[in-house]
């Protein structure tokens, strides 16, 4: 049992390292990273939400005590939540951009193009990324880049490989999956996976 703030939890988790301070890292990375995606679906802006929960993963980093893990995670938690409650009461998105965002989410291992995506939201190409880009403040092609290295962080924890990462999001070489992850994350797969141990 671990307290967190005045908020007693009992939190259940498959063991993953026989350290104690890894084994709570990895929970907060991947309670991180699920959370972020939840609350991207939820309306929070993409750029926002990732900021967050790279500062909040390099957080965890620094720390060598469990509770100070699970104190922070629960904080972080709680903070974003709070960011997507703020932004729904100002986020007004239109119904294709609702559907698009979320038929990415739940379709992240899939190829996705501006095409398919267009129709799938029953309008053209160019009108969605016009309104993508005037929504988001992103173009659409970037955002699913992005969203797929998210998901990419996930299956790294997982222990898959580049080829297999490359493969399962579609990714057009494994080349390019590592330069895209660099160039994002500012290190390589093979580092963020050192930095999981």
């Amino acid at each position: 049992m671990a307290e967190i703030g005045k908020v007693n939890a009992t939190i259940v988790a498959g063991n993953i390292s026989d350290n104690p301070v890894t084994q709570f890292r990895y929970l907060a990375v991947s309670t991180i990273t699920l959370a972020t995606r939840y609350a991207i679906q939820g309306g929070l802006n993409e750029k926002v939400a990732y900021d967050f929960s790279d500062k909040s993963i390099a957080k965890v980093y620094q720390m060598t005590c469990s509770d100070d893990i699970l104190n922070s995670l629960a904080y972080d938690i709680i903070t974003l939540t709070k960011m997507v409650s703020e932004n729904r009461l100002k986020s007004k998105r239109s119904p294709h951009i609702k559907k698009c965002i979320s038929y990415i989410n739940e379709h992240i291992e899939d190829k996705l193009t501006v095409k398919s995506l267009a129709e799938i939201c029953g309008i053209s190409p160019d009108y969605l990324s016009q309104i993508f880009r005037r929504e988001m403040g992103d173009n659409l092609s970037s955002y699913i880049l992005t969203r797929k290295l998210e998901y990419s962080k996930e299956l790294i924890a997982k222990g898959m490989c580049n080829k297999e990462i490359c493969e399962t999001l579609k990714f057009s070489s494994p080349s390019y999956f590592v330069t895209a992850f660099k160039n994002k994350y500012r290190m390589t797969p093979s580092e963020y996976k050192s930095m999981l141990k």
